[in-house]
């Protein structure tokens, strides 16, 4: 279950996994450019399937109170011994020319350290906040 919104708009700290289902009724409704958002994210997750990523992560504006936010700050954490099949590459490609409301960054372990411990865990104001984690 996805917890309350802070004071703040935004999530309490820490990762909070959820389906895709459970995001887009919290987070994918409500407004035009929400709806579209999620759309994104939908397409995404068919391509992280098919790319063999082993996890998602979702920031930004997107996981707040804010009717209409920006976009959707993504992480994908990729496995050193990625799948090499057609497929995955095909779908890698895809991920990485882009999707519309999605800024994406793709990294190992370390990039997920550096994301989950001290970029996407803190708002602008530089206060503790929380993220979700797409369940695979």
């Amino acid at each position: 279950m996805i917890p309350a919104f802070d004071d703040s708009g935004n999530l309490p700290p820490g990762i909070h996994p959820a389906t895709l289902d459970e995001i887009e009724t919290r987070f994918g409704r409500g407004s035009e450019i929400r709806e579209a958002q999620m759309q994104s994210i939908r397409w995404l997750m068919a391509l992280v399937i098919r790319a063999g990523i082993r996890r998602v992560i979702l920031n930004g504006s997107f996981v707040t109170d804010i009717i209409e936010p920006n976009d959707v700050d993504c992480l994908l954490v990729v496995d050193s011994g990625m799948q090499n099949a057609p497929q995955a590459a095909q779908a890698d490609a895809e991920i990485r020319s882009g999707l519309p409301y999605l800024d994406i960054q793709i990294g190992g372990q370390n990039e997920f350290d550096f994301f989950a411990k001290w970029r996407f865990a803190r708002s602008r104001d530089n206060e503790l906040k929380g993220m979700i984690e797409v369940v695979l």
